[in-house]
Formats: structure tokens, C-alpha cells, sequence
């Protein structure tokens, strides 16, 4: 049987894609230096999980810079940042107009001039994070095409002996979810197996680049798991909690790897907490708890508990999703299902 890869549930990508990129690195062309301290603040903000507070930055740069594609860029990462802590779609349409802008500046930039590295980053860099967002939602075709576009762009300047390093991110994420995807894309025959050497250049990456390392990590993270390689992935969890204790996307993958590791102890302390915190927001349609509570299920039908691994399989089959969030969790809904059969065996066994 194929194993399909992790990246139908979370892919985070591939879901902080490029933003943190845009900062000189090496010898790497300056931007403004207004633009450049504007994005800054706003990947900050985004890591303090003050969203309100990174839109208006991002507001800010284009209202500073309305011809640069920089804000518009931003305005996308911060709307999207949105839909990835909620699993929403809800801005989808306002996601794609600053994609779109992005692109639009960019490409009048370069209608000016034959060669810019920052436009031609920006508009690789959009396309590809149209593509990461159609992946989330299981959109192979349309999420291959925009990541092609993009990647193409940003290989294009990797080829050129671009300054900009921080490239290698978008390129090396598209390269290892292509082909480990390949399996499920009977419609893609060919596709050369690159995940090695994609997971190498992410990992050069993260050493490398100045202001790319947390999206790397984020990366690396969902891409070790898939591989099962999961000490890698605790390791890199482990060292970007310690920068960044309050994200979920790193508790998410640490307890993930615990899981893999089959430290369940560990990870059920970490997971417990997870829960309780999501279901508080004001925004909650129980995507992420359902996922959460899943692995929790999971680890306690591990430790043979099976009464609570089968309330929490009940817990989750006693949420009111909304039509779309359940058709996502079809998969995920159908292990529930199974779990709950295994710790009714389990439980019988024991009489």
C-alpha cells in the first residue's frame, strides 16, 4: 500500500511561504530600506500572533510604497496567516487580490527595467503561494500550476547567480512535495524523485539564510515527519520553541514527532494544553481540534486507555462542523471511525 504523504493534512509549507525571504542576505540587492524594516516588523508581529497588528504594517508599507510589490506581499502572508491559524477559507478572494497586486507591481517593475531580483522575487514568490494555498485544500491541478509558475521564476533566478539565497526556500519545498506526491498524481507520470536532495537545500537553508530560518523550520518539520524521520523533526521543534514558545505550528509538529517517537507521555502533556487553548478562539470551526484531538485518541489507544480514547473519538464526532470543514476531514473522520472500533475490541478483550 502507498503511504500518501502528511502534507494532505497540514503543510505548512509550505503555509509561511517566502515572506521572511525578503531581506538582503550575502550580497543580495538592497530594498528601501522603509520596506525592509516594514517587513521585518511584520513577520515579528505575525510570530508574536498579533495579526491586527501586522496588517495595519502591512498596510502601512504600501500606503509608504504603492508601487512595490513588497506590501502587497505582506498583506497576502498576513491574510493568510489568518486562514492557516482557523483553517478558514473565508478571505480566500482577498488572499488572491494581493497575490494578484503583488504580481502586478512586480511585473511593471520589470517592464521598466529588464532586470530586478526583488520583482522578479515577489512575483515568483506570489504565484508559489497560490499554490501552497490550493494544495491545502486538495486542488492538485490548479496548486501544481501556480507552483510551477512561481518555482519556475525563482529558478530562473537561482540559474542568473541571483544574491538572493533565500530563493532555495520556495524551490526546495516545491521539489520535495512534487515528488512526494508523484505517487498519488497518476495524471504526472515522470516526476524525478528529488526529496533528498530538496530536504538538503532546505537544510542549507536554514543555516544559511538571515531572516528565512523560521519558515525553513516550519517547513523541515512537516517534510521530516512525512519522511518519518521524526528525531530530525523534534530536534528542529525543540530548537525554534526555545525562540518561539507560543506558536502552535511548532507544538503541533513536536507533538507529532513525540507521537512518531512513541514518547506518549511527552506528548500528551503538550497535546492537552493544545486543545484547550483552540477551542477558545473566537474563530474556531474545530478543524484544528479535531486533528488535535485525533492524535490524542490516538496516543491513548496506544497506551491501551481505551474508555478515553473512545471519548474523545465521541468528542469529536459530537462537533457541528460546517459542510466544507467536514468534506476536509473526510480522511481524518474515517480514522476517528476506526479508532473508536480498535478501543471497543480493546475494551472487550480485557473482560
Amino acid at each position: 500500500m502507498t503511504r500518501q504523504p502528511a502534507f494532505r493534512r497540514s503543510s505548512p509549507a509550505v503555509l509561511l511561504f517566502l515572506l521572511c525571504a525578503v531581506v538582503p542576505a550575502g550580497t543580495a540587492p538592497s530594498l528601501p530600506e522603509e520596506i525592509h524594516e516594514g517587513i521585518l516588523l511584520v513577520n515579528e508581529l505575525i510570530c508574536g500572533d498579533d495579526l491586527d497588528a501586522a496588517e495595519n504594517e502591512a498596510k502601512r508599507i504600501i500606503r509608504k510604497a504603492p508601487d512595490h510589490p513588497a506590501g502587497y506581499f505582506c498583506m497576502a502572508f498576513v491574510i493568510d496567516s489568518w486562514m492557516v491559524r482557523y483553517q478558514s477559507d473565508s478571505k480566500e478572494d482577498e488572499f488572491y487580490r494581493y497575490c494578484d497586486l503583488a504580481i502586478e507591481k512586480g511585473e511593471k517593475i520589470l517592464a521598466r527595467r529588464n532586470r530586478n531580483e526583488w520583482a522578479s522575487f515577489f512575483i515568483g514568490s506570489a504565484d508559489g503561494f497560490k499554490g501552497t494555498y490550493e494544495a491545502r485544500y486538495e486542488r492538485w491541478i490548479t496548486a501544481f500550476r501556480y507552483g510551477w509558475k512561481g518555482v519556475s521564476v525563482l529558478m530562473e533566478l537561482q540559474k542568473s547567480g541571483s544574491g538572493i539565497p533565500d530563493i532555495n526556500f520556495g524551490i526546495g519545498c516545491y521539489n520535495y512535495w512534487r515528488s512526494a506526491l508523484m505517487k498519488m498524481l497518476w495524471w504526472m507520470p515522470g516526476v524525478e524523485d528529488r526529496r533528498q536532495e530538496a530536504i538538503e537545500l532546505l537544510y542549507k537553508t536554514r543555516r544559511e539564510a538571515l531572516y528565512c530560518r523560521t519558515a525553513t523550520s516550519t517547513a523541515l518539520i512537516d517534510i521530516l515527519i512525512n519522511e518519518r524521520k521524526y528525531a530530525e523533526a523534534l530536534a528542529i521543534a525543540e530548537e525554534e520553541l526555545k525562540k518561539h514558545p507560543t506558536i502552535l505550528l511548532f507544538m503541533w509538529g513536536k507533538v507529532r514527532a513525540l507521537y512518531g517517537l512513541q514518547q506518549y507521555d511527552t506528548a500528551l502533556s503538550l497535546i492537552i494544553p493544545m486543545i484547550r487553548k483552540t477551542e477558545l478562539d473566537e474563530y474556531d470551526n474545530h478543524y484544528n481540534t479535531t486533528m488535535y484531538r485525533l492524535y490524542l485518541a490516538k496516543i491513548l489507544l496506544a497506551e491501551k486507555k481505551h474508555h478515553q480514547a473512545i471519548s474523545e473519538c465521541t468528542a469529536i464526532n459530537n462537533y457541528a462542523f460546517e459542510p466544507s470543514i467536514r468534506k476536509r476531514l473526510e480522511a481524518t473522520l474515517a480514522e476517528v471511525k476506526n479508532i473508536h472500533k480498535l478501543a471497543l475490541k480493546g475494551m472487550a478483550a480485557k473482560k
